[in-house]
């Protein structure tokens, strides 16, 4: 008996590791395909629907396909009602696992087959690199399914004689509901729906369950999916707590439905008084149940999205919430996530270092940025470049590298420009000086073109990408030219101070606050830079900015501003 216990629990043990090693390398090797459409399909409920489901059957995963969702949700890319269509998707797609354990674990026992095949996908792993090695990754998860699966028939017979339909509840609505909250029991201890529908299955396959009994445990394992994330949302970012409140209201509801109508759809799949094969029939009943769901929602999207917004309203959110160490898992949604903060801050910093170099009418004497403000942006940017520094890239991807590199320099530039904001002396004679006012107040609406760009950017809008990157790269473009020209000017001024023998100390005041002036606008030039390259890749309407464009400042001026 303790053998077969063991080897119960082997075997979900390894159904559990080979859905996990499945997944992750299904998800680096979709994420670009994914991820574009998503961006191209979510605007629309059904298309959304598709793509949600179709993706969440290709890595066999809800929570990746949903996380990565939320990436895109928090960078701004999508609204919440316009990934709520993905959403629902999502739910049908996972019932794919239940098909591939039925057909592939119990109807076709591929066990055996699968050690072999286990030995060379291994080696393959192991010797290989790149897309071959993925490929073999693939092959070893699904090996290790059905090895679990094999290990689970062997270890269910502990339940002979302990476990069989009359020993459990009676086929009563109470008796439905304990088996349902053991299903939900089930699937909050293990983590995995997929887990609990897979067990269920096996388990009517062997005798132990009948379809009416087993129904009700995969319901509960569907509901119980939802708790997961309802408590993985507790302390997360508003989006995630909308998502989260979503996905349990429409499983809560199709879960009630489809236990109401248990009696009616049984009968229904029942021939001539037997059903026909249980195990065929619990897979029909979990997937139909969830896609008449889906499609009981689709209609009221619009106003179940609004609903879910009232309930869970938007407010201003802590810095650790917007940063969730969820997002971690899904290195796409981490660097979405972190690029939507760091907007934010170049539109917080650009504006008020704006505003101190182009007073408005309202207040027309100069300000410096408060020393508050600046220590805030501070603070979050250090938040920031710690949860950059945890987001961990797989090997062989240079895209997401060159994007998490696009982010660390911005933050660096972000980090030197905050440095330069804190001087207000300097400020102040940029401001008012004469022979410097005119390139300050031209710097000043350049910065405040881009807070501006950066405030009002919306993302889902048609064309808006496009735009606001045509908008960023002529602000980049101005950039560039007028860090040259004040190089210029600065080298003019330098010599006219040498060849002054008792230069005053206004000029020397003139001569600092330009070289402020120049190398201020150069960090910005490589804010803009490094902020375009990396929208680029989260919304790709057009290439990232040229070598060409670069501004020429020598390098030591950033060095001497660090």
């Amino acid at each position: 008996m303790a053998t077969e216990i063991f080897v119960l629990l082997g075997g979900i043990g390894l159904f559990l590791y080979g859905m996990q090693a499945l997944t992750g390398e299904l998800k680096i090797m979709v994420t670009d395909s994914a991820r574009g459409a998503i961006r191209r399909y979510a605007g629309r409920p059904v298309p959304g629907m598709a793509v949600g489901a179709g993706l969440t059957a290709l890595i066999q995963s809800s929570t990746a396909t949903i996380l990565m969702t939320l990436g895109f949700v928090g960078a701004g890319i999508l609204t919440f009602t316009q990934s709520l269509g993905i959403i629902l998707g999502a739910n049908v797609g996972t019932t794919f696992t239940g098909w591939m354990v039925m057909l592939f674990g119990v109807k076709i026992d591929l066990g055996l087959i699968s050690f072999p095949v286990l030995f060379v996908a291994g080696l393959v792993r192991i010797m290989s690199s790149g897309a071959l090695s993925r490929v073999a990754g693939v092959v070893s998860g699904l090996a290790l399914i059905f090895i679990g699966i094999d290990l689970m028939k062997d270890g269910m017979g502990v339940f002979d004689g302990m476990l069989s339909p009359e020993t459990l509840p009676a086929d009563t609505l109470w008796g439905r509901l304990q088996l349902l909250g053991l299903g939900v029991l089930v699937t909050v201890i293990t983590q995995s729906s997929s887990a609990g529908v897979a067990a269920t299955i096996v388990l009517l396959a062997e005798g132990h369950l009948t379809f009416t009994q087993a129904a009700p445990l995969a319901i509960g394992a569907t509901v119980g999916t939802t708790f997961t994330g309802l408590l993985a949302s507790i302390g997360g970012t508003t989006g995630m707590r909308r998502t989260a409140l979503a996905n349990l209201v429409f499983n809560l509801t199709k879960g009630i439905i489809a236990l109401l109508l248990l009696d009616l759809i049984a009968r229904v799949l029942t021939a001539g008084g037997q059903l026909y094969d249980p195990t065929v029939a619990l897979v029909v009943f979990h997937t139909g149940f969830t896609l008449i769901g889906a499609l009981m929602f689709l209609p009221f999207i619009g106003a179940f999205g609004r609903l879910i917004e009232s309930l869970v309203p938007e407010r201003k959110q802590a810095i650790e919430r917007e940063l969730d160490p969820h997002f971690l898992s899904d290195p796409s949604a981490a660097l979405d996530i972190a690029l939507s903060v760091l907007r934010r801050h170049v539109a917080e910093l650009s504006g008020l270092l704006g505003t101190a170099l182009r007073p408005g009418a309202r207040s027309p004497a100069t300000t410096p940025p408060a020393a508050a403000d600046l220590q805030t942006i501070s603070a979050e940017l250090d938040a920031v470049g710690s949860f950059v520094s945890k987001i961990n890239l797989p090997e062989g991807d240079p895209r997401r590298l060159e994007r998490l590199g696009d982010l660390m320099s911005l933050i660096d530039h972000m980090r030197r420009l905050l440095q330069r904001a804190s001087q207000s002396g300097r400020i102040t004679v940029a401001a008012y000086e004469p022979a410097l006012r005119r390139e300050a107040i031209y710097f000043g609406t350049i910065l405040q073109r881009i807070a501006a760009q950066e405030a009002t950017f919306a993302p889902g809008e048609p064309d808006a990408a496009t735009r606001h990157h045509a908008a960023l790269r002529g602000l980049h473009a101005r950039l560039a030219r007028s860090a040259e020209r004040l190089r210029r000017r600065e080298e003019r001024l330098r010599r006219r101070v040498l060849a002054t023998r008792a230069a005053p100390p206004r000029l020397f005041a003139i001569t600092d606050s330009m070289r402020w002036l120049r190398r201020s606008t150069a960090h910005v030039e490589r804010v803009l830079f490094h902020l375009i390259a990396a929208e680029n890749q989260a919304f790709a309407p057009a290439p990232a900015p040229s070598e060409a464009d670069e501004p020429t400042p020598a390098p030591q001026a950033d060095s001497a501003a660090a």
